[in-house]
């Protein structure tokens, strides 16, 4: 039988085999400075792109409330830069609420109709219900 320090390590390397072939990466590139000196109440925390198949990138990360109140229906913009810093796609996202001083996770799917690859990416708030 085996030992549980050997079980743990034989479920660690299991478990980044499993992302390392799914295709996901994190670039240190791709997160956003977390001292952000933005003035809005919800600002972007971090931000990690996968590519996927046919020109399609999934954007995720998260953001912050630094507001005292609660914010929901937050309606952000999402959009995606090439290696230039040419702003090549956009989409709208909804999330159902942000809580005061505390972080919500956001998910995007953008399409890069040119075939660019999709280097950066940035959320930016555009209104919502505080409350």
């Amino acid at each position: 039988m085996l030992s549980q320090k050997s079980v743990l390590i034989v479920s660690f390397i299991i478990v980044i085999s499993i992302v390392m072939t799914s295709g996901c990466t994190f670039d240190m590139k791709n997160l956003i400075n977390q001292n952000n000196n933005s003035k809005a109440d919800i600002i972007q925390y971090t931000v990690n792109i996968d590519s996927s198949n046919n020109n399609s990138y999934h954007v995720n990360g998260m953001v912050e409330n630094r507001a005292a109140q609660n914010y929901s229906s937050v309606n952000l913009t999402v959009t995606g830069y090439n290696a230039k810093k040419e702003a090549i796609s956009k989409t709208k996202i909804t999330l159902p609420k942000v809580p005061a001083h505390d972080y919500t996770d956001y998910d995007a799917w953008l399409t890069s109709s040119s075939g660019e690859k999709i280097s950066t990416a940035t959320v930016e708030f555009i209104n919502g219900t505080k409350g």
